[in-house]
Order: C-alpha cells, then structure tokens, then sequence
C-alpha cells in the first residue's frame, strides 16, 4: 500500500488542476469515490480511506507512552507519541489500481490543511476533556501521503484511562484526522439555441409602422420566443441571479442582431431598435455554451487506528514501575 501511495505522490501536479469536489466517479462497478479533474478528462483524484500507525523496519508501530503518579494534582502524568501514515483498502485501493490498469491518471487529493480531533466533536467540545491536557499536530499539511507525527500530555486520570484502553484495544481511542481540500463547485452549465430566421419572422410578426421596438420591449418579445421554445435555454444547476444573467446574454444576443436606431437630438443611442436588414435573409442556428464553477472548501476526516497497541504491550510504560 505504501508503494502504490508513493507512487501516486510522483505525479506531477498542473497549478491550475482541480479536483471537482461535487462529482464523483468509480466506472468500475464499486462503491468507491474518485473525483474527475476540472479539465483532463483523463486523470482523477482520490483521498486515502485509512490510516494508522507507521511500522519500523522491524515492524513495530512507531509508537511510545509513558505515565506516573503525578507530583500535585494538577500535573500531568503520562505523555505519548506517535507516527501515523494513511493508507487505502477495500472498493477504494481496488478502484484505484482499476483505473491505473486503464492508463487513468491518479493523483491524492492536494490537503490544504489538516487538523486532528481526539474525542472531540466537530463544534470542538471535548467530549472527554478531563483525559487530556494538550495534543499536538501541524495546523498545515502539504500531502496526505506524507507521516503524521502526534503526541499528547495526559492527566493523571487520562493517563491511566488510555493505558488501559490502548493494552485493550485502544478502539475507544482512536484519533480522527480531519483534512481541508480545495476544489470546484457543482457545475453551472447554460446553453442557449437560437436561429436567425425564426427570430426575423417573430419580429416581423410583432411589427407595427416601422418595425421598432424599445429595449424594454425587445426583452418582452425574447421572452416570448423563450416560451415558445424559439430560443432554446438549458440551464443545469446555478441560482436565480444566474438565470437572470443567461437571460440577459439573450437579450444582448438579439439586441446585436437588431439595429440601433439613433435619436438625432442626442449624441448618443437612445434605446430604440430595428431589424437589421443585413441579416435578414440567413437561416441558421447559432449555439453558445457557458459554464461556470466556483473554488470551494471540503473537509473530510479519517480514523487513526490505536487497536493494534495491544499486541504491543512493551510500547506503554508504567515509569513508576520501570524506574
């Protein structure tokens, strides 16, 4: 699993690659997320889904806790420290390696930053507050595939609460570690179809003297053609503010086509337009297509795994006991 991550980390990184926060895509038939970059079709990012305790050369977690009976109530008794790294299993590794094999690029999430919650809640209660004092973690994180080093002092209930969890098991101490991404939105998409003739023929229609209209009423007789499907709007996603701004491309769209008429009183155009005779005879359809995305921010969190301390029992030490 290290190889694979390491792996993943030689990638090189486009400054301008994203990672669409919103979309996900396994194409693999598993139930695994992977999100598609903003513009290469071709190449998709994925965050690892586990982590736990790096291993020595020999195998052992690189792991250490000490505690003691304090000297006042107040003092700390005890203190570990730990080296942690993320890795990937289950649909996620194999939907990984599945797209590799298939020639995708694949890159780990870029972390923007990292933060760590040990039996705290999101709204950062702690919720067993009374066993530690103060754990220790890098506010920042530049690759999620790099080593997490933590470590924390103890009361003296927490000291000798957590030996006896971790010599357990440790499960009730598991650390969760929380990481910020940066990416792109849901996808705002438009497109708008219209054809020159229809258009002359609807204004043609609507004429009246010397077939003009005011701007106000080119909006109108645009709203018409929308109605009836004329003039074609797709719009996926976005808010109102940005229909009213599909809607106002259209009527700059038409406004070109037409002709301003000049108020001789005035330098300047006065808001008042005519068809333009230049155009009146083509018949063929124009087609635009907008689309907008905004850079977001996503926090994710993964399990730190402290189970395995149990197999370990030399790595959690008495000082009392071995001094």
């Amino acid at each position: 699993m290290k190889s694979l991550l390491l792996a993943m980390s030689l990638l090189t990184f486009n400054a301008y690659a994203l990672p669409i926060l919103s979309e996900s895509e396994d194409g693999t038939g598993l139930l695994a997320t992977i999100y598609p970059d903003h513009s290469d079709g071709n190449k998709f990012y994925f965050f690892p889904n586990t982590g736990g305790l790096e291993k020595d050369s020999k195998g052992q977690p690189r792991f250490g806790m000490s505690y003691w009976t304090p000297a006042t109530p107040e003092a700390t008794a005890g203190y570990f420290s730990g080296i942690f790294r993320l890795g990937l299993s289950g649909d996620l590794q194999q939907s990984v390696q599945n797209h590799i094999k298939a020639g995708k690029k694949m890159a780990v999430m870029p972390v923007q930053e990292s933060h760590l919650y040990f039996m705290e809640d999101k709204s950062g209660q702690r919720v067993m507050s009374d066993l530690y004092k103060e754990i220790s973690l890098a506010p920042w994180s530049g690759r999620a595939e790099d080593s997490i080093g933590v470590s924390a002092s103890l009361t003296p209930v927490g000291a000798k609460a957590f030996a006896g969890i971790l010599s357990s098991g440790g499960n009730a101490a598991d650390l969760s570690y929380c990481y910020e991404v940066k990416g792109l939105s849901p996808l705002f998409h438009a497109t708008i179809d219209l054809n020159y003739h229809k258009l002359y023929r609807h204004f043609v229609a609507q004429a009246s003297g010397g077939r003009w209209w005011w701007k106000w009423s080119v909006r109108k007789e645009v709203q018409k053609l929308v109605e009836s499907g004329d003039i074609l709007i797709t719009i996926n996603g976005g808010t109102a503010n940005q229909y009213d701004y599909i809607m106002s491309l259209v009527d700059r769209f038409v406004e070109r086509w037409m002709k301003p008429q000049l108020d001789n009183r005035q330098a300047h155009t006065s808001g008042k337009y005519s068809i333009s005779e230049a155009i009146t005879e083509e018949d063929h359809d124009l087609h635009f297509s907008l689309t907008q995305r905004e850079l977001v921010s996503r926090e994710f969190c993964v399990a730190l795994g402290l189970g395995e301390l149990k197999e370990f029992p030399w790595l959690i030490v008495n000082s009392d006991k071995e001094l």
